[in-house]
């Protein structure tokens, strides 16, 4: 038998090596717990980073401008409208892009010599040709959008046109005789020969890719023309007079014109298909997506459409409100940035000498001329027509000022911009005691002589063009720059 203090000290070793086993345990499973721990973190921060670096940013949305000519009876005027902004209250001048990029170069020659070719279709590039008495050749300049440097130019003989192809890097240009040419990057020129009977002369239009190109004869058909094989490869017979081709389109689509019916077709090359698009009366363009197209109908109007449904799509043309005829000439549809060619300077504080009360509404007052929105406008707020009101735009510091652009009247409709007071002459005062007076027959007006250094500008009315039934004067916005 086992005596009871062995028992009684048995026990307790026993009691001891169970409790060493136990605390041992449990600090092993904290080891492991931790390490288990550590390890899902770890995982959890390696699949975030690995995630992380495959999200990428979220791709730039490209904007619909469409390039548009208005003309009316004065200064015509070219410039982009954003047609994703219904109130067409985004719009550029081209004249500000041609300013940036010609101060850009930084060559001697007259501003005046620059005018537009064409857009790249992706927005990114842009042709200028400069066209000169005392030059016996035309200078094609292609810029940069984003960061406005030249990337090259070449010369081209001045003969009747030069037509550019979507990517700008091609040419095709005539003579008198009708006899074509062609030119990649400024190279050596290439005589095509005589595409059709010299006594018709049709503007060309290059593929999509710029490997080839279509025009209309005299006999109503389409020729098609491979600059590759250099040589023409198609004739087709169309039936229908008075056609020209407006855009070749993807997927081998020509977008065509009839001025003698007026209305518009899509022709499919490969298959013959000729259908309808719509009845247009000038110069119907397609965005390269082939979603919307956008013309002008019987009334004169711009309207845009969606091709797929053929539902209208709402927008409001700026110019055609306060007078403008406007033509649409081509889509650019882009994620460069060209809002930043609008240049405007801004105001601190804005004051005028009186304020139209407000009215069902419309509000009247001094800070609407520099809000951003064409529908909004000052209206002076004395009996009459308001002559020697003046209305006040402090910058808060003296700026460098060029010039000005005015809309003009009330310009949120055009009922109410041709019932309403526009301003005809007005006189603009500056800190520095200059004083101009200045016949506002033009959208955009620059300075005369050299910019002028001011902190304010004080814009007073000298004399109206009278609305057909108020006689309130009113502008809508004003921007310097």
């Amino acid at each position: 038998m086992i005596s009871s203090r062995k028992r009684n000290k048995t026990a307790v070793w026993i009691s001891k090596i169970t409790l060493f086993i136990m605390i041992f345990s449990m600090l092993c499973g904290c080891i492991q717990s931790s390490e288990g721990q550590k390890a899902v973190q770890e995982r959890k921060e390696s699949h975030a980073s690995v995630s992380q670096s495959k999200r990428l940013p979220p791709a730039k949305k490209a904007v619909n401008w469409l390039l548009f000519e208005a003309e009316n009876g004065n200064m015509p005027m070219d410039y982009l409208a954003d047609m994703d902004d219904p109130t067409g209250n985004t719009y550029i001048d081209l004249d500000d892009i041609i300013d940036e990029l010609y101060a850009s170069e930084g060559e001697a020659y007259p501003e005046s010599e620059l005018y537009l070719v064409r857009f790249s279709d992706d927005g990114r590039r842009i042709a200028l040709c400069r066209e000169s008495q005392d030059l016996n050749y035309l200078m094609i300049k292609i810029f940069d959008l984003s960061t406005t440097k030249k990337l090259y130019e070449f010369k081209v003989p001045n003969r009747d046109y030069v037509v550019m192809s979507p990517d700008l890097r091609k040419c095709v240009y005539t003579d008198d005789a009708a006899f074509f040419y062609y030119m990649n990057q400024g190279q050596k020129t290439k005589a095509l020969g005589q595409l059709n009977d010299g006594s018709y002369l049709d503007l060309p239009v290059f593929s999509p890719d710029g490997s080839q190109f279509a025009l209309v004869n005299s006999n109503h058909n389409v020729l098609i023309y491979d600059l590759s094989k250099n040589k023409q490869i198609q004739q087709i017979k169309l039936g229908i007079e008075g056609i020209q081709i407006e855009q070749w389109l993807y997927n081998d689509q020509l977008l065509l014109s009839s001025y003698d019916n007026d209305k518009s077709y899509m022709f499919n090359i490969q298959t013959g298909e000729k259908k309808q698009l719509m009845k247009a009366t000038d110069s119907p363009v397609i965005t390269l997506d082939n979603h919307r197209v956008a013309f002008l109908n019987s009334k004169g109007e711009m309207q845009q459409q969606d091709i797929q449904t053929g539902l209208p799509i709402k927008y409001s043309n700026l110019f055609h409100r306060i007078g403008y005829n406007v033509s649409p000439t081509q889509w650019v549809q882009t994620t460069t940035d060209l809002m930043k060619y609008r240049k405007t300077i801004p105001a601190q504080k804005i004051i005028a000498s009186s304020t139209l009360s407000d009215q069902a509404g419309n509000f009247y007052a001094a800070r609407n001329i520099m809000d951003g929105d064409a529908s909004t406008a000052w209206c002076e707020g004395v009996k009459g027509d308001g002559i020697g009101e003046w209305v006040k735009v402090d910058f808060g510091s003296v700026q460098e000022l060029k010039g000005f652009e005015l809309i003009n009247g009330l310009a949120k409709s055009s009922n109410a911009f041709q019932a309403n007071n526009r301003v005809k002459r007005m006189k603009l005062e500056f800190s520095n005691g200059q004083a101009i007076m200045v016949d506002n027959d033009f959208l955009s007006n620059e300075f005369p002589g050299s910019a002028i250094h001011t902190s304010f500008v004080k814009i007073t009315i000298e004399a109206v063009e009278r609305g057909t039934k108020y006689h309130d004067t009113c502008m809508s916005e004003i921007r310097f720059f």
